[in-house]
């Protein structure tokens, strides 16, 4: 209650956000409205990012001056007719990119992203409150409320220093443990269950793949995670594949809520508990672009495309993430927000075959968790597409692997993919990137270059 009532709000204070709470309410009715008013409230939005962006951003003044005078029933035709922003334009283009009127409570974001290329981003304190609203609304639909105790397994940094301190701070606000993803022993792992026993947790928060490896651990040493209690799993920042959801589910007994965003914009969708994913179309707006450059249609896979209708400080318009989605229909939920039915993650998060056909992380994932159902003792693993026929496959296992679980991997990719090459290769730990993140699929051939 003293978080809920006095540290968090004090916090917000600080950092200039107390507008999350007005933006929170707004919400929480807007979530109910019919698609046809949202829809007019995000053009009413649209129509004056559009024209601050090309009043006052350097970049877009010179790509579409027109638009200073542009009109909410025009905006989202007019949107659809300008250029995309790409993540080099944010890397070269950084200082052309800073709106020229002074904002109040500013910060720096800098994401490595999934390529290990990093890109910057400025953010004012009142579009990083509208951010958290849109978090705190989605994570209520499970039953999380502000100042409830989390677990967040995220990145830490290490040694002393201002920018610990800043953690420790933002932790202490937040009211929330932080288990370090960055790198763990099984020892880590231990300890991190043995304090979430004695500070109970009423959610976890954090990477796929770092949620995951606790999971494994918990049910791996007998312990009881339904003992927790847990509101919700939340997990951000990689893929979520089926096999992963119902091993959260089945060892902590609690609904797992993905969540879709990037560091450039944040949190993006949300899973409501019908399992479908929903843009916070007060914040963004996002464009699935088909391959024939024509909005895609329901059931359709397209190219993501976001506008973040808030950030004044540095606004990013019709800018490509990478990654594909498909847009889904209304959902039984009832809510109005926009509907992605799937994320498929980036183009590079796949294999792709000598005939152009693509196989997600999720294709891998089922093999080999029919390994470890034959009792295979498996507890990561990697694909590094090397070239357009040559995978190779990284396991991390308790012990060598037999020849017949070999065998049994490359007979399931070969019956596919009859022409690709396929080395399995035990290995002592999987290299993460960076950020503490890890990949499925790690496409050097597409990708061109070598990260973790």
């Amino acid at each position: 209650m003293v978080n809920r009532h006095v540290v968090f709000p004090a916090a917000l204070a600080i950092r200039g956000e107390t507008g999350m709470y007005a933006h929170l309410s707004e919400l929480r009715e807007a979530q109910w409205a019919e698609p046809s008013e949202l829809l007019e409230r995000q053009r009413v939005l649209l129509a004056g990012a559009l024209r601050h962006a090309a009043e006052h951003v350097p970049l877009y003044r010179e790509r579409w001056p027109s638009l200073t005078t542009l009109s909410e029933p025009d905006a989202l035709k007019a949107l659809r007719e300008l250029p995309f922003v790409s993540k080099t334009d944010l890397q070269e283009s950084f200082e052309r990119l800073k709106s020229d009127v002074p904002r109040s409570h500013v910060s720096r974001k800098t994401t490595g992203g999934s390529t290990g290329q990093p890109v910057s981003i400025l953010k004012d304190g009142a579009a990083i409150a509208h951010e958290r609203a849109a978090s705190w609304l989605a994570y209520a639909w499970n039953g999380v409320q502000i100042g409830d105790r989390g677990a967040r397994f995220w990145g830490s940094p290490k040694g002393a220093g201002w920018r610990r301190m800043r953690y420790e701070l933002a932790d202490l606000a937040m009211n929330r443990l932080r288990f370090s993803a960055f790198a763990f022993t099984d020892a880590d792992l231990e300890a991190y269950w043995r304090r979430c026993l004695r500070q109970r947790p009423d959610y976890f928060y954090g990477y796929v793949s770092m949620v995951t490896e606790f999971a494994r651990h918990v049910r791996a040493q007998g312990h009881d995670g339904r003992e927790l209690a847990l509101k919700a799993v939340i997990t951000t920042a990689e893929a979520l594949t089926t096999p992963q959801r119902q091993l959260l589910r089945d060892v902590f007994g609690a609904p797992v809520q993905n969540e879709y965003g990037c560091g450039e914009l944040g949190p993006i969708a949300y899973e409501c508990p019908e399992g479908r994913l929903h843009v916070v179309s007060e914040n963004l707006v996002i464009e699935l672009i088909g391959e024939d450059g024509r909005p895609a249609a329901i059931g359709e896979t397209g190219e993501v495309v976001a506008t973040d209708l808030r950030n004044r400080a540095m606004p990013l318009v019709r800018y490509r993430l990478g990654d594909h989605a498909v847009r889904g229909a209304a959902c039984p939920c009832g809510r109005g927000f926009p509907v992605l039915d799937r994320v498929w993650g980036r183009a590079y998060d796949f294999v792709q075959d000598r005939t152009g056909r693509r196989y997600h992380g999720e294709y891998f994932m089922y093999i080999f968790e029919d390994l470890r159902d034959a009792g295979t003792p498996i507890s990561q693993f990697r694909i590094t597409q090397e070239s357009e026929s040559a995978l190779r496959i990284d396991v991390v296992s308790e012990t060598d692997l037999p020849g017949t679980s070999v065998d049994l991997v490359e007979r399931r990719i070969h019956g596919d993919m009859p022409d690709m090459r396929v080395e399995v290769r035990r290995v002592p730990v999987l290299e993460r990137a960076a950020s503490g993140k890890t990949r499925v699929i790690r496409n050097l051939w597409l990708e061109g270059g070598d990260t973790p």
